[in-house]
């Protein structure tokens, strides 16, 4: 699937533009480096029956996101080719929707997310979709 990207950050001390470091003292999480960010949000997600965010789609967003903790599934919907499926995505992550595909997050262990995008928000985008 082409239009969804899951990208768990290495682990590592050395310097890349994107990665996790842990050491005792806490870790650090490099999750962009260089991409202008005009919406940054967070939502966190129980693991209750039912539960989820999204069901929509986007016409021109690329939606990014960071797993700070938890595991999520994302369920997903191509509006263009019909193909449907899921991924998970564990902490760590960055996950990258990009237009056209619709989506929900639902948590299998509780979790919280960064989401942040290069444009502003604009509920025209934001098309729902129900059909999961």
């Amino acid at each position: 699937m082409d239009k969804i990207e899951i990208h768990p950050l290495p682990i590592t001390d050395v310097f890349v533009r994107q990665k996790r470091l842990i050491q005792e003292r806490g870790e650090l999480a490099l999750i962009e480096d260089g991409l202008e960010i005009r919406h940054l949000g967070y939502f966190s997600l129980r693991a209750l029956p039912g539960a989820y965010r999204g069901g929509h789609h986007h016409i021109h967003k690329i939606e990014r996101s960071y797993l700070i903790s938890g595991v999520v599934r994302i369920d997903y919907v191509d509006i263009d080719t019909g193909d449907r499926g899921s991924v998970e995505a564990i902490a760590g992550s960055r996950i990258i929707i990009h237009p056209r595909l619709a989506h929900r997050f639902a948590a299998i262990s509780d979790a919280q997310v960064i989401e942040y995008y290069d444009r502003i928000f604009d509920p025209d985008d934001e098309v729902p979709f129900g059909q999961f």
